[in-house]
């Protein structure tokens, strides 16, 4: 009677080479179902999916080659399994290096797919397998294949381990990021190195139980992958992904003890099971204080929020209520001034116009606070009509005049044209002339000790530009960054002007881009003074 070799080399194993290959190739399909559905980033996730189906394919194959009684089925599935492994770790190194940098570059990935085409020529030609032992049930493969294979498969692993390094070193500011990546460079260094390793033993050796043994370990490798991936974020899957993988991994691990007939086999079981049930529960550990966290976060935002909210409503009423206080002060000072309860005496003027004067910069101050947070809430609405802007200019310069010649500053106004057309611009006059305007023209006066502050005019190429040059004290590189900004004050500024809010220039900005202009300053350092300019749509 005809003895199946196929059979009877294997028959002690089937149940154990069932078990080690269908659980990983399991548990890896689940694994890449769940990136494929929440991962946001796609071509990392693509990658992930392709080494994990690519992988799944082998396992499953390499599956029925423990379990096939048909010589020819094992003859023809043999060799093309080399290259699928070999396919699986070039998409594994693929997937590593596209979360490091972000980006596979093309030269990179050339390298890949000539690494992979010598494999599949070897396979297409015939030329993979040397001969077939019936005796026990064993393909050849080419000595070339076989160096070819480990040496790819070595290159590769010591790739990862060498990137790995190099980042994780460059990383010293942040140690979740290290954390992830030595957990995905160290599991897949160690456990993908134990399979390759076992493999090539057990072609070279005919000790084909040792690659049963390897495998398993890559339910623990899986898992490993499965921390990086949902709790340091290679992948945000959530809490509720994260506990049912591990479940499915414990269930898969335990499943173990029913296909081990060995005592080898059983102590392996026993570790990949112990394994498996720590570090998911460390996992889950690191979850639930993820979350005490994330409550603890979000507690504190709502109380922050309704801080703000009471912060806010109180600066309103108080911006509100001494806003009226100096409005009414102002008109008071203004009244006197103007002579409307009699003439004022000649040492009584000077009192009532600086008085005036102070209570109409407090009335800005304050209105400029409450503007600033208006906008912020996004509450300002804009009258727009059309308007001349050049007569616009022309009277706030004019206005203006007083507070430079006090400082003995010349100031001047000009136009590109002297025909005397008028700047046609449709917005909100009040807020163009008030907050933007003025407001560059007097910042300007204001941080000018001596010397003399240019304003000009003009228009083309459908935009009008509006200018204002200083001889003033000029804007550092640093004080740049902050100009425009809520609140942002330069460097040296309130010992100029005492009477800077920092918000005047963060409004004025916001009004030019509601009008859909742009607003910016040139300086070229401390001392050599400034240029605003301002260009609006035609």
């Amino acid at each position: 009677m005809d003895i199946n070799t196929c059979l009877a080399t294997t028959v002690d194993s089937r149940s154990l080479a069932l078990y080690a290959n269908i659980v990983p190739a399991v548990t890896s399909i689940i694994l890449a179902g769940f990136v494929l559905r929440r991962a946001i980033d796609r071509p990392k996730a693509y990658l992930f999916a392709g080494f994990v189906g690519v992988f799944a394919i082998w396992l499953l194959a390499n599956s029925v080659l423990w379990n096939s009684n048909n010589y020819y089925l094992i003859a023809g599935l043999w060799t093309p399994l080399a290259y699928v492994e070999l396919l699986f770790f070039l998409l594994l190194f693929c997937f590593f290096y596209l979360d490091i940098f972000s980006v596979i570059p093309r030269w990179m990935s050339a390298i890949v797919l000539l690494t992979a085409s010598v494999s599949f020529i070897v396979n297409v030609r015939g030329k993979a397998a040397s001969g077939f032992d019936q005796a026990w049930c064993n393909v050849y493969n080419s000595e070339f294949l076989n160096n070819y294979n480990l040496g790819t498969e070595v290159l590769i692993l010591l790739a990862i381990l060498g990137f790995g390094i190099y980042h994780i070193l460059k990383l010293k500011e942040n140690r979740n990021e290290q954390i992830r990546l030595g957990i995905i460079t160290g599991s897949i260094v160690l456990f993908m190195g134990i399979f390759s390793g076992s493999e090539y033993a057990s072609v070279n050796s005919t000790v084909y139980l040792a690659e049963l043994y390897a495998l398993f370990t890559l339910p623990i490798f899986i898992l490993f992958l499965t921390i990086a991936i949902t709790t340091y974020g290679t992948f945000r899957l959530g809490d509720t992904v994260a506990k049912a993988l591990f479940y499915i991994f414990l269930v898969f691990s335990g499943a173990q003890f029913f296909f081990v007939t060995t005592p080898a086999s059983f102590a392996l079981a026993v570790i990949a099971f112990l394994m498996t049930l720590s570090f998911g529960v460390l996992l889950l550990q690191s979850y639930e204080r993820e979350a005490e966290i994330r409550a603890k976060v979000e507690l504190l935002a709502k109380e922050l929020r309704e801080t703000n909210m009471r912060q806010e409503s109180l600066m309103h009423f108080i911006g509100h209520e001494v806003k009226g206080y100096l409005t009414k002060d102002a008109s008071a000072f203004a009244a006197l001034f103007d002579g409307d309860f009699g003439k004022l005496s000649e040492e009584l003027k000077p009192f009532v116009e600086r008085a005036l004067a102070q209570s109409r910069d407090g009335a800005r101050s304050v209105t400029d606070i409450l503007t600033a947070s208006n906008q912020k809430k996004g509450t300002v609405s804009y009258t727009k009509e059309p308007f001349d802007l050049k007569a616009l200019v022309a009277e706030i310069v004019e206005k203006a005049k007083q507070s430079a010649e006090e400082k003995k500053l010349a100031i001047s106004f000009t136009t590109a044209d002297d025909s005397g057309a008028p700047y046609a611009f449709t917005g909100d006059k009040a807020k163009i002339g008030d907050n933007v305007l003025r407001n560059i023209i007097d910042n300007s006066i204001n941080y000018t000790q001596s010397g003399s502050v240019a304003v000009s005019l003009k228009k083309g190429n459908n935009k009008i530009v509006f200018a204002v040059k200083d001889t003033g004290i000029g804007i550092t590189e640093e004080d740049k960054k902050r100009l425009f900004t809520e609140g942002g004050h330069g460097k040296d500024s309130q010992k100029v002007n005492v009477h800077s809010t920092g918000y005047g220039l963060f409004i004025a900005k916001n009004i030019v881009e509601a009008h859909g202009g742009t607003i910016r300053a040139e300086s070229e350092g401390a001392g050599n003074g400034s240029t605003f300019i301002v260009e609006l749509p035609a």
